[in-house]
């Protein structure tokens, strides 16, 4: 009777440890898989206050890649975005860290000029890196607009869109406010439908003071962690749970979108967060 107690006990403790490991194995997977495979959503952002030339105008937006490779040569990432056929592509912010080279971000930003025109707004880690100014040359060589503080017109048979970006506030203390720059769009363009690139997601009551119709913007990764039902967990702000996390947000007039974005931060890997290429579809 007691061999037979001390039996069942040792299979007891062996299921429980294979339990165990195809646990650990499959958060291992999950982990694995949120940080490498790419994943690309749509959103329709529908709205009367754009031409019907720019019915269906697609915008692809990257933001927060860290430097961070997807196959040889970003193959796979240049491949996503190519297959998502845009009209334009966005980076909002954090495309590079202080670890990023030359080398990668030339041979990203060519595989995406070769697809669309590429427009680029800064995040913090861009001014903290040291490198912004090697970035700006590298932008201009590949045929990359920045917008620092600044606006262009988007035009489609004969009609046309502002696509308006402003430097991260890591940027210099005198720059230009996003409300100084859209009281000059507002006087030189009017009621014309306008975008807004910019890099901070908590800065929503700012940005609806500037009467932009959309706002991109990324900073959060998501939440870095995603909790089924709960959302995003970590904040870039080093906060619990943030508000402004993943998706849409509104405040009166002005629509904001949060890319979950692409690459890593706080060597944190994310967790049920894939890296996500966004693609915003005008839609009257």
């Amino acid at each position: 009777m007691i061999f037979r107690t001390r039996v069942r006990a040792r299979r007891r403790r062996r299921r429980g440890l294979l339990a165990l490991v195809f646990l650990l194995a499959v958060l291992a997977f999950l982990f694995y898989d949120s940080t490498t495979r790419l994943v690309t959503e749509e959103f329709t952002v529908s709205t009367s206050q754009i031409p019907d030339s720019f019915n269906g105008f697609r915008i692809v937006q990257l933001s927060d890649v860290h430097g961070k490779s997807f196959g040889p040569k970003n193959s796979k990432l240049i491949e996503a975005v190519r297959e998502a056929a845009p009209d334009i592509i966005v980076i909002t912010g954090d495309f590079i860290d202080n670890a990023t080279s030359g080398e990668w971000a030339k041979e990203l930003l060519n595989g995406l000029v070769s697809i669309a025109p590429v427009y680029f707004v800064t995040g913090n880690h861009e001014w903290a890196s040291g490198g912004l100014v090697g970035l700006f040359e590298i932008m201009d060589d590949c045929g990359v607009k920045a917008l620092r503080n600044e606006y262009v017109l988007l035009e489609r048979d004969g009609r046309s869109i502002v696509l308006a970006g402003v430097d991260d506030p890591n940027g210099f203390a005198d720059q230009k406010t996003p409300q100084e720059l859209f009281s000059e769009i507002e006087e030189e363009q009017g009621d014309k439908y306008k975008v807004l690139l910019a890099h901070r997601n908590n800065m929503l009551d700012t940005y609806a003071e500037t009467g932009a119709n959309l706002v991109l913007t990324g900073h959060c990764h998501g939440g870095i962690i995603r909790l089924p039902a709960l959302g995003g967990l970590l904040g870039t702000e080093r906060n619990f749970f943030p508000e402004y996390e993943s998706g849409f947000y509104i405040r009166g007039a002005t629509t904001m979108f949060v890319s979950r974005g692409i690459g890593l931060i706080f060597n944190i890997p994310r967790f049920l967060n894939n890296p996500q290429v966004a693609v915003l579809i005008l839609q009257k």
